[in-house]
């Protein structure tokens, strides 16, 4: 995770830059991202320092007598490696804001989607973790290091044992740094501590990443996520019932809750990007109230098609098991070939299956978790509420309120269900 030294779309240290960010920026008309983009010119090209050849050029030449002690000549190596790392992790604010870096990030994060899904899918949907009160597990109590809200100092409102794992763990990470993160948003910041540990250096992010105009950066939506991830997704991917596994339960479900709420709201970063590459019109449909329009501008179905798809080839990938017919009999440990070979002919069939059937693999029962499920859920609700907070953002950014379909409780197009 990127808040235990960098952010994840941040390799390293950032030289602060005052260049023209707008320039840096692809077009977000052409390359509109939601997951996705068309290829736009290569913005991490980076020109290395030139290392320092003489000290090499003059141990090669000069003779035995003259060449330097190992233990100086490791130290010159080990000096020449940290300066081209050095160089290597440099990265401007126009480099982690193009469309390309950011499409990058949300590719990789679909595989933490789709495993941490997978996981809660073995579970049954085990509706006693999020019940409150008498239907739940009772009164639990205040989570170990939480605060109360302002607005319950003599009252503590009932926990689900959901939302008690949730605040210990978010307790626990806000501790070690994980909200200084500007990728990162809790769940309940009105009952987290007041800052990470002392005993831990500040971390340097750029400032320069999100806008603070309206509050645009501080936006979210972890509220409606919530909501419809019990309402909506739990139902989607686990089967009814209770299976009496209620800790593994809540665990699994913080892995999801946790790796959406970072996918939803690289949102903003999307936001951003696009509105440097055309501040004018941006400006002028918020300046009209026209959230429509802007979410028409910010829209590129083509690339929605895309991640779709990809989504429900990767679930039908990872949540199977190899084919036992792929491998051959008389294969031994050292073939790597075929093994590869085998794999990739398996993640074929697996491709295949699950594009040429509307249900996801087939009617056999080798399926962890539905293909059609996962493409449903990108399609309603994590591509939609990303876009929601495109909106908002945009709004605030350029010095609006959003309208109130657009507030963090709700989503703008807000369905009874995920649909089949």
């Amino acid at each position: 995770m990127g808040w235990g030294s960098r952010s994840s779309f941040l390799q390293g240290k950032k030289e602060t830059t005052t260049t023209n960010s707008s320039s840096c920026i692809s077009s977000a008309k052409t390359t509109s991202d939601n997951g996705g983009s068309s290829k736009p010119k290569n913005v991490h090209d980076k020109q290395l320092t030139p290392l320092s050849a003489t000290t090499h050029t003059d141990a090669e030449t000069s003779s035995s007598a003259a060449s330097p002690p190992p233990e100086q000549t490791k130290e010159n190596q080990n000096h020449t490696q940290n300066q081209q790392s050095n160089d290597q992790q440099q990265e401007r604010t126009c480099d982690v804001l193009s469309l390309d870096s950011i499409r990058s990030t949300l590719i990789r994060q679909e595989e933490t989607i789709i495993f941490a899904m997978i996981e809660r899918a073995q579970f049954r949907t085990n509706d006693v973790v999020y019940q409150h009160g008498a239907d739940g597990f009772g009164d639990l109590g205040i989570p170990l290091g939480s605060t109360l809200p302002l607005k319950n100092q003599d009252e503590t409102d009932s926990l689900s044992f959901l939302e008690y794992m949730l605040v210990g763990t978010e307790v626990l990470h806000c501790g070690v740094r994980r909200y200084t993160s500007p990728e990162e948003h809790a769940f309940f910041p009105e009952r987290l501590p007041s800052g990470p540990l002392g005993a831990l250096p500040n971390l340097d992010y750029p400032t320069d990443l999100l806008s603070p105009i309206g509050g645009a950066s501080s936006i979210n939506f972890n509220p409606i996520l919530l909501s419809k991830y019990i309402s909506w997704i739990v139902p989607t991917i686990a089967r009814r019932g209770d299976d009496e596994q209620h800790g593994s339960t809540v665990l699994a479900d913080i892995a999801v809750l946790q790796a959406l709420s970072r996918r939803v709201h690289y949102g903003k970063f999307v936001a951003e990007s696009k509105y440097r590459s055309d501040p004018e019109e941006y400006q002028r449909l918020v300046d009209h109230n026209d959230a429509d329009g802007v979410m028409e501008l910010l829209t590129n179905t083509p690339v929605e098609e895309k991640v779709l798809r990809r989504a429900r080839i990767k679930a039908a990938t990872y949540g199977r098991e190899p084919l036992p017919t792929s491998l051959p009999n008389d294969l031994e440990c050292s073939d790597t070939t075929s093994i590869v070979a085998a794999a990739a002919a398996s993640a074929v069939v697996a491709a295949v299956e699950a594009l040429s059937n509307e249900q996801g693999l087939s009617t056999e029962d080798d399926k962890k978790v539905d293909p059609a499920a996962i493409e449903r859920i990108y399609r309603n609700f994590i591509i939609p509420l990303t876009k929601d907070i495109e909106v908002a953002y945009l709004f605030r950014r350029c010095g609006k309120e959003p309208p109130q379909e657009y507030s963090p409780h709700r989503m703008s197009r807000d369905l009874t269900s995920l649909g089949e």
